[in-house]
């Protein structure tokens, strides 16, 4: 079992270069090593960057395995899709959306929150929040409802063509699920 204070000590090591840290870290997640009651505790400890590679880890194990993620997870994404940081928004609404099918009675908080980013000037920042809110659309709650026209609003709006196409695919999609 790695603690705390190992995983902060490689994180703090300059020898380490930042994909290394971020693939062990995966590692340590998907050997159950590290959980999130620690992962919360070193985010408490760290800056922003290093922050950021503890998402990015997260959002690689759940694009793969997203079985490993509990509701904790979800929970410590939706609290961080709102980060001053550009790279913790991407990676937190990346990982809502990779895990939303397995929460689908728990996702108003990240939709609203979503909703905001999808205004944000940054291209990325959008780009991550269309990503969840697309998952989101197509689960059979949510597909026929006030979502689907707030998205296709969005979607109407949008002129960078990647984020648009991922509102397009999802929204079409989703009407196939409402119907």
């Amino acid at each position: 079992m790695i603690d705390n204070m190992d995983t902060l000590i490689m994180l703090n090591d300059k020898s380490i270069k930042a994909i290394e840290k971020r693939g062990i870290i995966i590692k340590s997640l998907k050997e159950k090593n590290i959980g999130i009651k620690e992962i919360k505790g070193l985010l408490n400890e760290i800056d922003e960057k290093k922050s950021a590679i503890i998402f990015e880890a997260m959002e690689a194990v759940t694009n793969s395995d997203a079985h490993i993620a509990d509701i904790e997870w979800q929970h410590l994404a939706v609290e961080n899709i709102l980060s001053v940081s550009n790279r913790i928004k991407r990676e937190a609404s990346r990982i809502v959306g990779n895990i939303a099918h397995k929460f689908p009675n728990d996702l108003e908080k990240a939709i609203e929150k979503l909703l905001l980013n999808s205004k944000d000037p940054g291209t990325v920042v959008r780009w991550s929040s269309a990503y969840a809110l697309a998952k989101i659309i197509v689960i059979p709650q949510y597909a026929n409802g006030e979502l689907f026209d707030r998205l296709t609003e969005i979607c109407n709006h949008e002129e960078e063509s990647g984020v648009k196409n991922q509102y397009v695919k999802a929204l079409k999609k989703a009407a196939k699920v409402g119907l």
